[in-house]
């Protein structure tokens, strides 16, 4: 739905444009594009399993999405988020765990409600062994390079 697209593009500006900033613009793109794409593999490996329920077609980028807000949270963990109506300050790393969470929850619990819970949590995964292995790579632990 619209508020559904309003919220992933409001976090990918939110979140994305702090993360090209750290990490430059090819970089974040490919990290993007991976996360989508990562997303899009799982839900599908999901829907061909039969652990997912099948939808007709599964569009979006909300799994590249939440691969971003992954990056933050791994990028920024003790960033102090105020988000709305929560009336204190959360750390992000609290913040991406919650999203997690509930993206697990949300999709063990058949919700039928049409969105790609599976993918969120793809590009969640797909984001986290990119990092690391970005870190490993790097060899001395920072996500800046």
């Amino acid at each position: 739905g619209l508020s559904h697209m309003f919220f992933n593009m409001f976090a990918l500006w939110m979140f994305g444009r702090v993360m090209e900033q750290a990490w430059g613009t090819k970089r974040f793109l490919i990290y993007y594009f991976i996360c989508g794409i990562g997303a899009g593999l799982v839900q599908e490996a999901g829907q061909l399993a039969g652990i997912i329920p099948t939808y007709s077609m599964t569009i979006g980028a909300s799994g590249a999405v939440y691969g971003i807000l992954l990056a933050f949270g791994m990028t920024f963990p003790n960033e102090r988020l105020f988000i709305i109506p929560i009336p204190f300050p959360i750390k992000a790393k609290f913040f991406v765990i919650g999203y997690a969470v509930i993206e697990l929850l949300s999709g063990l619990g058949a919700s039928g409600d049409g969105i790609a819970h599976f993918a969120h949590l793809g590009g969640m995964i797909f984001g986290f062994f990119l990092i690391m292995h970005w870190r490993k790579k790097n060899n001395n632990g920072q996500l800046y390079f």
